[in-house]
């Protein structure tokens, strides 16, 4: 097959742009993502944020930041790195979004809605969260920093 010379460079700018740098991949491209357990459910109304770990692994925060949750979605997904909001669909109704069932989440892209199937969700303990997101949870105040509060007031 000969290239004419207008495709050649095309292909070769192709390349270039789907070649990501180091600084651009994450820790998952790095090491393959495998979670633990699957069959861990959420409520849907204590879902309170998210954190895209890439195009695949979404981290779901409930109850303000205090627990997480890594939910893997279907590969059909695009771009949900770059959204800065997020739905999530309880496929079954019963006010769970879980790792099973047919659970999804969903965002506006390119003008149109983007629904993606969870194919699997798991609870972070302290130290799996870490790992993955290179975050620790939020640490309740010690008991004696409350009723040293108190005393300064009075």
């Amino acid at each position: 097959m000969k290239a004419t010379p207008l495709a050649l460079p095309l292909l070769m700018l192709a390349a270039c742009a789907s070649t990501p740098s180091d600084s651009q991949t994450s820790a998952t491209e790095n090491r393959p993502l495998k979670l633990q357990r699957t069959s861990d459910c959420v409520f849907d109304s204590s879902i309170s944020g998210f954190k895209a770990i890439d195009d695949r692994f979404i981290a779901l925060y409930a109850s303000g930041r205090r627990k997480a949750y890594v939910a893997e979605i279907s590969g059909a997904c695009f771009d949900v790195k770059h959204q800065s909001t997020l739905a999530t669909i309880d496929g079954d109704g019963n006010g769970q979004i879980c790792g099973f069932g047919r659970d999804s989440i969903a965002y506006r892209a390119f003008g149109r809605v983007e629904s993606c199937r969870i194919i699997s969700l798991e609870a972070l303990t302290d130290l799996r969260r870490y790992e993955l997101l290179g975050e620790s949870p939020p640490t309740p105040r010690d008991r004696k920093d409350k009723d040293d509060d108190k005393d300064d007031k009075e």
